[in-house]
Parts: C-alpha cells; sequence; structure tokens
C-alpha cells in the first residue's frame, strides 16, 4: 500500500509540482544573494492527474483497509481509472460508487433519459449563461495595478459565483452524461452558498475532494485523536495540503490555511453545533460567506505581484461609474440561479421533471435557447480543467 501510494504521489509530484519547488527555492537562495543555475523540466501536465491519482490512491488503501476487494478484471479497472464523463475534474470517485457498476447489470430508462436531459441543460445554462459571462468581468477586474477597492470586492464576488456556477455545471454534465450510460455519479455540490457555517459549507462544496481529505489524510493524521493542538495542527495541513493540491502556487496554499484556521475557530467556538436560532443561522451565513469569498480572492490571485496589487487597491474606495454595470451585470446573472437553487433544495433536485410534459419541455426548450444564444462569444475553458 505505501509503495502504491508513494509512486502515484511521485508521479504526480514530478508533472505538476516540480518547477514549482525548484522555482521557489531558486527564489529563497536568490534572496540569499546567491544565482544558482537550477533545473526545470518542459513538461506537459497529463489529463486529469490530480483526479485520477487521488481516485487511484483512494482505491489501493480501501483494498488495504478491507472496505473493498481488489477487482480482478483489469479491464474494469483501467474504464473505472479513466470513465470519461469525470475523468478531467471529477467527482473523484470512489470503487464502492463506480467501480461496482461496471460489474452491475445497467438499464435505460425513460427516467434516466429525463434526469439525464435536465442535468445536461442545467450544467451547461449553468456553465456558458453564468459562469462564461461573467468571466470577462473577473478578467478585467483581476489585475495588479488595479486602481479601486470596490472593484478588488466586485470582482471577488464576480469570481465566487463564476466559479460555482463554472466546476457545478461541469460536475452536472458529468453527472448526465454518465446517466445515458446507466451510470450513477455522486452529487459533487449541494447548494454550498446556502450553508451557516464553514464546515457545513465544506460537506456541500466539491464534496468528493472533502471526502478523500477527511477519509485519506485528517483522519490516518490522526483527526480529533490528540487534543485541540493536534487536531488544529491536522486540519491546517490537510487544508493547506488541499489548497497545494489545485495548482502550483503558495496563494492556494495560503487559500487552504484560511479554510483550514477558520474550521478550527468555529471547532473550538461552536463545538461542532450548527446554529439554532434564525438570527444565529443568518449571523453564522454571513461570517461563512465571508470567509468563503475572502477565499476565493486568495484563490483567484494566482501569484504574488496580482495579490499583491490588488491587496493595495484596498487603500483607494471611490466608485466608479464601471462599477454599477458590473453589480448589475452580477445580479442579473447571480438572482435566477439563486432563486432555482432555493426551489432545487427545498422541493427536490428533480422536482421539474413532476411537471406535465407541456409546461417542463417548453421550459427546457427555453433554456436550451438562452444557453444556446450566450454561447460562442466567450472562449472560456472550465476552471476546474487546470488542476
Amino acid at each position: 500500500m505505501f509503495v502504491a501510494v508513494a509512486a502515484a504521489m511521485v508521479v504526480l509530484a514530478i508533472f505538476k509540482y516540480f518547477n514549482f519547488f525548484v522555482d521557489s527555492f531558486g527564489a529563497i537562495v536568490h534572496r540569499a544573494g546567491l544565482n544558482p543555475n537550477l533545473p526545470t523540466l518542459r513538461i506537459v501536465l497529463p489529463l486529469g492527474i490530480s483526479f485520477i491519482t487521488f481516485q487511484g490512491i483512494a482505491y489501493v488503501v480501501d483494498v488495504y483497509r478491507g472496505k473493498h476487494a481488489a477487482e480482478k478484471s483489469l479491464v474494469k479497472f483501467l474504464a473505472f481509472k479513466a470513465f470519461f464523463p469525470q475523468l478531467v475534474a471529477g467527482p473523484i470517485e470512489r470503487a464502492s460508487n463506480l467501480l461496482d457498476q461496471f460489474s452491475a447489470p445497467r438499464r435505460f430508462t425513460s427516467d434516466h433519459a429525463d434526469r439525464a436531459l435536465w442535468l445536461l441543460i442545467y450544467g451547461y445554462a449553468m456553465k456558458v449563461v453564468v459562469a462564461d459571462n461573467l468571466a470577462p468581468i473577473v478578467d478585467t477586474l483581476f489585475i495588479p495595478e488595479q486602481p479601486f477597492g470596490w472593484s478588488v470586492v466586485l470582482a471577488t464576488l464576480a469570481f465566487g459565483i463564476q466559479i460555482y456556477a463554472d466546476f457545478n455545471g461541469y460536475s452536472l454534465i458529468a453527472k448526465g452524461i454518465a446517466l445515458l450510460f446507466g451510470f450513477e455519479l455522486i452529487w459533487n455540490f449541494r447548494y454550498p452558498y446556502w450553508s451557516v457555517s464553514i464546515s457545513e459549507f465544506w460537506r456541500r462544496w466539491h464534496i468528493s475532494l472533502s471526502t478523500w481529505l477527511r477519509d485519506y489524510l485528517y483522519i490516518p493524521l490522526g483527526g480529533n485523536r490528540g487534543g485541540e493542538l493536534i487536531t488544529n495542527r491536522n486540519l491546517l495541513l490537510t487544508m493547506a495540503l488541499g489548497g497545494l493540491w489545485h495548482g502550483a502556487s503558495w496563494t492556494f496554499v495560503l487559500w487552504g490555511l484560511l479554510h483550514g484556521a477558520a474550521l478550527a475557530i468555529r471547532r473550538k467556538f461552536s463545538g461542532g453545533d450548527e446554529p439554532g436560532s434564525k438570527a444565529d443561522r443568518a449571523a453564522g451565513w454571513a461570517l461563512t460567506m465571508l470567509v468563503v469569498f475572502v477565499g476565493w480572492f486568495l484563490f483567484r490571485a494566482a501569484d504574488w505581484n496580482l495579490l499583491i496589487g490588488m491587496l493595495s487597491a484596498l487603500k483607494r474606495w471611490e466608485w466608479a461609474p464601471v462599477h454599477g454595470a458590473v453589480v448589475l451585470a452580477i445580479l442579473s446573472l447571480t438572482c435566477p440561479l439563486m432563486l432555482l437553487e432555493w426551489q432545487l433544495q427545498s422541493r427536490g433536485d428533480y422536482f421539474l421533471l413532476r411537471w406535465p410534459a407541456w409546461m417542463k419541455y417548453p421550459l427546457f426548450a427555453v433554456l436550451v435557447a438562452v444557453t444556446a444564444a450566450a454561447s460562442g462569444h466567450v472562449n472560456a475553458t472550465f476552471i476546474y480543467f487546470q488542476f
């Protein structure tokens, strides 16, 4: 088990992090007055390497722990490792869910067709209509020479909605495509922006990664079994490594440390209990969103020059005419999405499918038409393709 996990991590480290650590070491020794000639590699990052690696490690560890039998068929195992709907950006599937489905009989029914159709239409609408229309705003405002503090705030809000619509859109599309082949992928998002605590947020956001970090990193480190100090160490280390998993940049590590610190602070002062009263829940939601969106600022500011430049703008709080247009754009794209999510989480993920055909199919046609009209003018790839 150790050899298999180490081999997988070595491959990931070489392809994704070798140049990052070499460059970081070079910057440190350069500050000490040395100018070493350090080697770097011209590497093309393999498709979906982070997700494939984590999915493989989960399989190895689950077999070692006796939670899943070793797969005897190489074809089924490779199909599980390279299942194309979720290959590039997840979700990170477990053998107990996806691998076992390759051995089970699969059927395609009208229910499968309806659910797949809805997932595909909704996922593409989130990506094309919401995320891709917010992308130019984010790219325009996230610049090192940003002059306005309000631009930093609006850029962060826009990116927080963009990355959710982009990543959840991909996850819904992957789930819909898999369903067309008779496979059920897990839900990777469960309305995270309705969370009233940071721990609830991580139970709703990128669920496959958060549970992977819990089961294969946090718990093996000791989890919460060693007292408060050890628990906080484990939280910080788990989230910092989770941040580094997203990309070879120290700003991702800062993003992870912020969430780790927030989880540790919440654990200390709440004892793990969720807010009860409406006032407490409202305050918990506001505080959670503050942490989450500050984190998105660190996540999007991918290098120190951009981070420092954007932070410098916080000294100048001037409202420019362009800010009004940005607010209008964010609200026009976000409010319909949040209204639909409110209905989905209260009435069920597929509540629209219970409508009569003369109501739901015209609605689907309108969503397809809107998505088609919004496509083509922005060439925006999925954000998580780079991870």
